[in-house]
């Protein structure tokens, strides 16, 4: 089976790692500093900070960002639950704007249709590593004095007109999970220009102490740091993440050509000016032949890593149809999910799937995956 995911761990980690434990020093310090450092010059900010996982990186900047209980913050639905519950972790209210059917991206035309006297910020999501319109919404943030958060969680390596994803909001959020284009197992970054955001979003993350450290505490505050060991992967990983992003997009842009013969694939467009990082690889199916669910068991027959990553946007799933059994219920008013209808989102769930992109990706694998359609699909 060619899996649909594949981080490379190489003998550099293992020495980074065993270089941290040999220290004793296994906690947030200066090897944290060292990727923090990297991490802002990569992406082309003034401020980065790690934290513990991607969405304490989007739940600690939303915090920072001094949203009130009853806020609205508008999102895209079709992502993963993380970018909506870190919106509802703090008692601010996810509000679902439809995505664009090209590129599944927060559609930037329906964005002022849903701003009301509650709305405070905006949530792009960089979907798959595809960048959304970014110099669209942050007009419409401008003209409405909006903050703008982008989820590039799954986006690290993605471009707007030559600026990296992270770089082009107000702040950003980025996951290093284990299956992203840079990993670290379990991690997140935060990055903005602001100086005043980035020193709050340091004393959210840590127990309210404020950037000299100690035992002063000036706020409540949460532990959301990494662990020095964890930021040791990081460096590393940072080292292959420009030739991997390179490769994952020479292999997205095979599978594009490839796929201009068939009539029933219509993969995801990167318009003028974006640079996608391909984090996944996930065209719709459009064919009598069989739905969604069925060629991805056809394809994991056929030794093809496939599945359905978003088949229920966020505003489809329990957790928000039962929104009034959160604790913040108490206090905010929530809309009724229940009667919210997305057609794109839930089109685009209901026929796309993924493929393997990632760079570890031969020849042999490519051509594997490419007889798989063929067979299957005639």
């Amino acid at each position: 089976m060619i899996p649909f995911a594949k981080p490379i761990i190489e003998e550099e980690e293992v020495e980074a790692v065993k270089r941290v434990l040999e220290s004793g020093m296994l906690a947030e310090g200066k090897v944290s500093r060292e990727l923090e450092r990297q991490f802002a010059k990569y992406i082309g900010t003034k401020f980065a900070t790690v934290t513990n996982n991607g969405t304490t990186a989007l739940s600690t900047a939303l915090e920072a960002m001094a949203l009130e209980p009853g806020d609205e913050v508008i999102t895209s639905p079709f992502t993963f639950i993380a970018s909506a519950n870190s919106i509802a972790m703090i008692g601010a209210i996810p509000i679902f704007v439809d995505v664009k059917p090209d590129s599944y991206n927060i559609d930037p035309e329906l964005i002022e249709d849903a701003i009301t006297e509650k709305t405070r910020a905006i949530m792009p999501v960089h979907i798959f590593g595809m960048p959304a319109d970014m110099k669209h919404i942050m007009d419409i943030a401008e003209s409405h004095d909006l903050q703008v958060i982008e989820d590039a969680c799954q986006a690290h390596g993605a471009e707007v007109d030559g600026r990296k994803v992270g770089s082009l909001g107000h702040v950003s959020a980025f996951s290093f999970y284990a299956t992203k284009n840079m990993m670290t197992g379990e991690g997140g970054m935060i990055t903005t220009d602001n100086e005043e955001l980035f020193d709050r979003c340091l004393m959210v993350k840590n127990h309210g102490r404020g950037k000299q450290g100690g035992y002063s505490h000036f706020r409540i505050g949460y532990n959301n740091r990494m662990m020095d060991v964890v930021a040791a992967i990081g460096i590393e990983q940072m080292k292959r993440l420009p030739e991997a992003v390179k490769q994952r997009r020479k292999n997205a842009h095979e599978f594009d050509e490839f796929f201009s013969e068939f009539e029933s694939i219509k993969p995801q467009v990167e318009d003028k000016g974006l640079k996608s990082a391909y984090h996944l690889y996930a065209p719709r199916l459009y064919s009598d032949k069989m739905d969604r669910d069925g060629i991805v068991s056809a394809l994991r027959e056929q030794g093809v890593g496939s599945r359905a990553v978003y088949a229920l946007p966020c505003h489809k799933q329990d957790t928000y149809l039962n929104i009034q059994q959160w604790r913040w219920a108490k206090f905010v008013d929530y809309p009724d999910y229940s009667a919210v209808t997305l057609p794109v989102s839930e089109e685009i769930g209901s026929r796309h799937f993924d493929i393997p992109v990632h760079p570890s990706l031969t020849d042999n694998d490519k051509q594997q995956i490419k007889d798989a359609f063929t067979k299957i699909l005639g």
